[in-house]
This record gives structure tokens, sequence and C-alpha cells, in this order.
């Protein structure tokens, strides 16, 4: 199957590293052209860029805003409007965590992880519908969750409610905009390897994680960049509202005993 994004225009939030920079290429290599976001400008990110409009011949550009400040989100699509006619897609990929027991995370901390994973989606998405609404030619928003927004873990609290928060906002946002013909859809994540958590993986066990997950190997940012270009396609207009978990059956191993004779 080939899918041709040629005349749509994408915007990546966290699209300079790891899943997001996955996310911008395989959009740009479909046709489309790409707006990298990032949290503030730097030469990686303005490579990333430069990258995606050399290697694909599409228009791409590096838009900035700190999404721990919820009143930077405007003035970001002010900026993508100077460059780029309209948006057709919107995929909300920025995020983090913060590692902390439930009785010591400060409130700082729990309203950073919440602005950046739950509010900055919500505004993008506001700030996307609008524009779409106006265009009056549809258009797709894409929430990168995780399989955390259905399973709780252990010093993750603040992560875990932002990602169950983001599954119902994209739920009812596809609901409010489908007489519009915006599709919102989520991908929930299980354990993806990246540059930026290689290393903690290492530290913890890639044998134990990987025996774990019973197909037998951690995703990479490829597993959910090619399901993401599919999404964004027409191939999947009859798609809106639900979640589609990208885990590798992650989620189906909690009983890890095996009572088949000779295993």
């Amino acid at each position: 199957m080939t899918i041709d994004l040629r005349g749509k225009t994408a915007l990546v939030t966290g699209g300079a590293r790891g899943i997001g920079k996955g996310i911008a290429a395989a959009l740009a290599g479909a046709g489309a052209a790409v707006a990298v976001h990032e949290r503030e400008p730097s030469e990686a990110a303005t490579a990333v860029a430069a990258a995606l409009a050399r290697e694909h011949g599409v228009k791409a550009a590096l838009m900035t805003a700190d999404f721990r400040d919820p009143a930077s989100v405007a003035p970001m699509f002010a900026a993508f409007d100077q460059i780029f006619d309209g948006v057709d897609i919107l995929v909300n990929n920025a995020g983090f965590e913060i590692a902390q027991a439930a009785e010591a995370i400060a409130v700082d901390e729990w309203e950073d992880v919440l602005r950046v994973n739950l509010t900055a989606p919500f505004l993008c998405s506001q700030q996307a519908a609008r524009r779409m609404i106006k265009q009056q030619r549809g258009g797709v928003i894409i929430n990168i969750s995780s399989i955390h927004d259905s399973v709780p873990r252990k010093g993750l609290s603040s992560y875990c409610a932002s990602k169950g928060g983001l599954l119902m906002m994209a739920r009812t946002t596809a609901l409010e905009w489908a007489e519009y013909g915006i599709r919102v859809l989520t991908v929930a994540p299980g354990a993806i390897e990246t540059d930026m958590n290689r290393e903690a993986i290492e530290r913890f066990g890639r044998d134990k994680f990987e025996s774990w997950i019973p197909l037998g190997r951690i995703g990479n940012a490829g597993d959910i960049a090619g399901l993401v270009r599919f999404l964004c396609s027409d191939e999947a207009s009859y798609m809106s509202g639900t979640e589609i978990t990208v885990d590798g059956a992650f989620l189906r191993n909690l009983v890890r005993y095996d009572d088949r004779p000779g295993r």
C-alpha cells in the first residue's frame, strides 16, 4: 500500500526527537509538508527540519514553544500560519514524565506534567480544529498516548493521570468535531526504544523487557510512525474516536506462567 499525503500539511509536536522525529519523517516521506515542534530552538532541531526538506522535497520548518506555559501555544500557531497554507494533520506527540512517589511529588511537578501532556494537546487541538473548520476540508488529529492511559505504573501518578485524560479528551473531541470531517484518534505505544531512553532500558534490563513482551522485542519509532502515517491517510477515513495500541501484546501478558505441557 502506498500512502500519498501530497498536498497535506502536518504539525508534529515533539517532532525533533524520538517517536516524533520518526513520525515527521514518515509523513514527509509520504509527501506532506511538515512543521516540527521543539521546546526551544537548537541546531539539532533545525537540522531535523532541514533534513526533511532536503531528503523528501517537501516544505519543512521548525516551530518552538514551551508547553509548560499554556500561553505559548497560540503564538506557535501564529508562526505556523506565516509559513504554511492551512493545517491538515496535527500529531500531539510532545510529552514527558517525572518518576516520583505519589506522596512526594510536588504540586509544580504534577502541574508541569499535566500542562505538557494534557493541557497543551488540548490547546493545540483547539487551535488546529479552528483552522480545519474554517478550511472546510476536514483534518486528522492524532494523540500519542501510552499503554499507561489505562494501566497504572508505580512512580508515575502524574504521567498516568495525564495520559488517561488525553484519551478521554480525544474521544470527546472526536464526537464534537466529526460534523466538520475532523477525525481524532489515539495511538498508545508500549515499550518503545529511542535515543532518549536506550540507556534506561539497558540499565533496567533489555532481556527482562523482552521476556515480558510476547512478540519478543522492544518496539521502535518506526512501529509508531508507520501506523500514524496510515491513520492520516484516506485509507483510514472511517476511523475516528478510537485508540490503537502498539505494544507487541505487552498488555495481554499480565499472567506469565504457562500451563502448556513441556513448556
